[in-house]
């Protein structure tokens, strides 16, 4: 809503990257939290009357790039009204091979 705040929050956790975003926007209902990374759902539907309303694909979008790294994501409401959205990914350790490592990329 008008005046409301999105604050994001990121930390490593063992081997694990944690982003969490935060709004103070409309209460979620919690029956429909399990349907929000569904394509084309919004939870907050029967509230949000502003002109810029989504259309719900943003959560399924991400949910899918999640997904794809082998991570998770976490939909908790706040009591307050709001969402917190906690996405957790491996963090991948990528080897350097000997030919990059060398000076001036000899071979």
């Amino acid at each position: 809503p008008t005046g409301g705040t999105v604050t994001i929050h990121t930390q490593s956790q063992h081997d694990t990257s944690v982003l969490q975003v935060e709004n103070t926007g409309h209460p979620v209902p919690p029956e429909l939290l399990p349907t929000l990374t569904e394509p084309f759902q919004r939870g907050t539907q029967r509230v949000r009357t502003d002109e810029h309303a989504g259309v719900g694909l943003g959560l399924a979008i991400v949910h899918s790039i999640v997904q794809a790294h082998d991570g998770t994501l976490d939909l908790t409401p706040r009591p307050t009204g709001g969402l917190l959205v906690t996405i957790r990914l491996p963090e991948r350790h990528a080897a350097v091979s000997q030919q990059a490592a060398s000076p001036n990329g000899a071979r």
